[in-house]
C-alpha cells in the first residue's frame, strides 16, 4: 500500500505524537513547587545580599512600587517573575539539619528573598552544576540556578520606564 501526501502527513503526526507521549512518560512526574505560598497574597518583597538590603518592593493599589534603593514604579511583569520563585520546581529536598545547612552554604546565605511571612535563603551550587541549595523553613531544597540569578538583578531591571 502506498501512502499519499495527506496520508504521509497523518502518519508523521501520529509518530510525533507517540514520541512525545513516550518522552513525557519517561520524564516522570513534574517537580513539586518550592512553596505553597500564593504569589497574589504577597504584599512586600525584600532582597538581601550577604545580609544587607539590596531591593525592596511594596504592593499598592496601582501595582508594585520599588521602595529601595529608590522609590519608583516597578514593572509588574518583572516583579511577577520574582514572585514566581515561590513556585519554582523543587528538584529535591531534605530536612535542614545543621550539617546539611553548613555543607550547602546556608549558614551564611549569599542572597535571601523575603516575601513577608516566608524567607528563601540561597546557599551554594550543587553538583551537577546548574542547581543551587535554598533553605525554606526547615527544608533544604535544590532549585535551578536561574532563580538565584533572577533575584540578583539590579534595581534598574525592575524600574518602570
Amino acid at each position: 500500500m502506498r501512502l499519499h501526501g495527506i496520508d504521509r502527513l497523518i502518519a508523521a503526526l501520529a509518530l510525533l505524537l507517540i514520541g512525545l507521549l513516550t518522552a513525557r512518560q519517561l520524564q516522570g512526574p513534574a517537580a513539586p513547587p518550592l512553596t505553597s505560598v500564593d504569589p497574589d497574597q504577597v504584599q512586600e518583597i525584600r532582597v538581601f545580599e550577604k545580609g544587607k538590603l539590596r531591593l525592596a518592593f511594596l504592593r499598592d493599589a496601582q501595582g508594585w512600587l520599588l521602595s529601595h534603593p529608590e522609590i519608583v514604579r516597578a514593572r509588574p511583569p518583572r516583579v511577577a517573575n520574582l514572585l514566581a520563585l515561590l513556585k519554582a520546581p523543587s528538584r529535591a529536598h531534605w530536612p535542614a539539619s545543621a550539617a546539611l545547612r553548613q555543607q550547602a552554604g546556608l549558614d551564611t546565605p549569599a542572597r535571601e528573598v523575603d516575601f513577608g511571612k516566608l524567607r528563601i535563603a540561597f546557599g551554594g551550587t550543587s553538583i551537577p552544576a546548574g542547581q543551587r541549595y535554598v533553605l525554606v523553613g526547615d527544608q533544604v531544597h535544590l532549585i535551578d540556578t536561574f532563580w538565584f540569578d533572577l533575584a540578583g538583578l539590579p534595581a534598574s531591571h525592575f524600574e518602570a520606564q
